[in-house]
C-alpha cells in the first residue's frame, strides 16, 4: 500500500506541476442517439458518425483489441476533445477539452452543436439534450465492441432486471447519458471536494433529473431512472453512488479504492482481466503466483506495477471521484436539455470555487442522510418529501454557494446559473418538462424538444 499510495500522490504532484494558476473546467456531454420516432439508430449511423467528424478535421481513433473505429479526436492546444462511445454505441460521449472559464465551454458547446446538427440534417438521426434513451431498452444488442467494455459480465455478473436472453444487468448503461465535469483540484483540496461534491448529490439530482421517459413510456416511481441503474446493478455496494462515509484524508481514499475487486490492467495496449482477485490490494501483494486473463480467456503471468492503480481507478464510481487525470470528476447529473448543457459546469466550477463554504453545509448534515436524500431525489426530485434532508432548502444553499463562488472569480460566470435558479422556484426539474411534453406529443414530441 505505500507503494501504491506514494505512486499515486506522485502522480498527482506531477498533474498539478503542469497546471496553470486558473482552474481549468471540462465537460463530458453524453447524448442519446435516436431516429425522428426516438429509437436507438444502427450502428452503420454511428460509423457514418465517425466518417462524418473525420471529414470535419477529426482524426479516426480505433480500440487496439477489437481493431474497429471507436471514436474521433479533434487535437487541441493544451488537451484534445474526443468524441466515443461508452457502454452502449448508441449513446455518443463528446470529452470536450479543458478550458478557462465558462464563457470558453460555452463556445465549445456551440460549435460541437453546429457539427452535429449538420450530421442530423444528412442523415435524419438526433443527439439527445436527454438523460436516457427514450424506447430502445437496454441489451447486449447495443454494447459497444472494444476493450474497456470485454470483462463487465465476466466480473459484475447479475440478472436482477435484465433477462439473461437480453443480456446482463451492466447492459442497463448502453442506454443511460450523463453530464460529467472534470475541475482542477489541487492535491489539498481533493478529499474535501470529493466529500462535498457527494454530499451534495440529493441537491444536484433533484435539480437536474431527466430521465424519466424510457421503453417507450413514463417512470411512474422516479425521474431520474439513469442514477438509479447503479443501484439495481448493485456490483459491490460501496463502490458507486455516495461512499459509505466521509474520507479522513487522502490516503483512506486510496485505501479504500484498494479494497476494490480489480478489473483489468492494460499491457501493450491489450486488457488482462484480474477478477479472480478480491481486491485490488491482493493482487498488488500476489508474491507467489501473480497472474491475468487474456480477453480470449488464457491464463498469463502478471507483474503488478504501481502504474496499476490508475487503470484502477476508472473502475469504481461515486458520483464525486478523484479520477485519473487528478481532477475531481462530476458524475451523476442527467444529460440536461439542448440550451442548458453548460449549467451542470457552471454549478461545479461554483462550487469548488467556494470549497470551504460548500464543505461547512455538507459537515452540518448527517452522512446516512445525505445518502437516503440521495435516492429520494432520483425519485421525487423536487418533491422528494420522505428525504431525511429538506430538498428545496438543499438546493438553494447548493446555488447560493455556487454563485458565491462564481462570483469571486470576477469573470460574469454567474449569470449561468440562472436555469436552475428557475428550476427550483418553480419547482420543476427537467424531467417534469419531459413528462408534459411526452403526455401532450408522445415521444416524438420529446425528440422534436430535446434534439440539439
Amino acid at each position: 500500500m505505500d507503494d501504491i499510495i506514494k505512486h499515486f500522490k506522485n502522480g498527482f504532484k506531477n498533474a498539478e506541476s503542469k497546471r496553470s494558476s486558473q482552474r481549468r473546467i471540462g465537460a463530458e456531454l453524453k447524448f442519446p442517439v435516436v431516429d425522428e420516432k426516438g429509437s436507438a439508430v444502427g450502428k452503420e449511423s454511428i460509423k457514418d458518425l465517425w466518417k462524418f467528424l473525420n471529414k470535419k478535421g477529426w482524426e479516426i481513433n480505433k480500440d487496439p483489441v477489437t481493431k474497429e473505429v471507436v471514436g474521433a479526436v479533434k487535437p487541441g492546444p493544451l488537451n484534445d476533445t474526443l468524441a466515443s462511445c461508452e457502454t452502449g454505441y448508441c449513446k455518443v460521449e463528446f470529452s470536450l477539452a479543458h478550458v478557462a472559464d465558462i464563457h470558453e465551454l460555452i463556445d465549445m458547446i456551440v460549435n460541437l452543436r453546429k457539427q452535429l446538427q449538420e450530421f442530423s440534417d444528412q442523415t435524419g438521426n438526433y443527439f439527445l439534450g436527454y438523460g436516457i434513451h427514450p424506447v430502445t431498452p437496454p441489451s447486449k444488442m447495443l454494447k459497444m465492441n472494444k476493450a474497456r467494455n470485454i470483462f463487465w459480465d465476466k466480473i459484475f455478473a447479475a440478472n436482477n432486471y435484465i433477462p439473461p436472453e437480453v443480456g446482463d444487468d451492466v447492459h442497463l448503461f448502453t442506454v443511460s447519458a450523463s453530464s460529467q465535469v472534470h475541475l482542477d483540484v489541487s492535491m489539498e483540496e481533493a478529499v474535501k471536494a470529493v466529500n462535498v461534491f457527494n454530499g451534495f448529490s440529493g441537491a444536484q439530482l433533484a435539480l437536474s433529473a431527466n430521465s424519466n421517459i424510457w421503453k417507450g413510456r413514463l417512470d411512474k416511481e422516479h425521474r431520474c431512472v439513469g442514477e438509479r441503474f447503479w443501484d439495481w446493478w448493485d456490483p459491490e455496494e460501496f463502490r458507486y453512488g455516495i461512499p459509505p462515509k466521509r474520507f479522513d484524508s487522502l490516503d483512506d481514499y486510496i485505501r479504500t479504492v484498494a479494497e476494490m475487486s480489480p478489473v483489468y490492467v492494460e499491457r501493450d495496449g491489450v486488457p488482462i482481466g484480474m477478477h479472480h482477485y478480491d481486491t485490488f490490494k491482493e493482487y498488488y501483494k500476489d508474491a507467489e503466483e501473480p497472474h491475468g486473463i487474456t480477453p480470449e480467456g488464457e491464463k498469463v503471468p502478471l507483474t503488478p506495477e504501481k502504474q496499476d492503480i490508475d487503470q484502477h481507478s476508472t473502475f469504481y464510481w461515486y458520483n464525486a471521484r478523484i479520477s485519473r487525470y487528478y481532477t475531481l470528476e462530476n458524475r451523476m447529473n442527467d444529460q440536461q436539455p439542448p440550451e442548458d448543457l453548460h449549467v451542470i459546469a457552471a454549478l461545479s466550477l461554483g462550487i469548488v470555487s467556494a470549497l470551504n463554504e460548500a464543505e461547512e453545509v455538507v459537515k452540518a448534515h448527517n452522512w446516512n442522510h445525505i445518502r437516503k436524500a440521495r435516492v429520494e431525489a432520483c425519485k421525487k426530485a423536487m418533491e422528494a418529501k420522505n428525504s431525511p434532508i429538506p430538498i428545496i432548502q438543499f438546493i438553494w444553499e447548493l446555488l447560493n454557494i455556487s454563485e458565491k463562488g462564481l462570483k469571486q472569480r470576477g469573470l460574469g460566470e454567474e449569470i449561468y446559473l440562472e436555469p436552475l435558479k428557475q428550476r427550483v422556484k418553480m419547482k420543476l426539474c427537467p424531467a417534469d418538462e419531459a413528462e408534459k411534453i411526452y403526455h401532450k406529443q408522445g415521444i416524438p414530441g420529446l425528440v422534436e424538444e430535446r434534439k440539439l
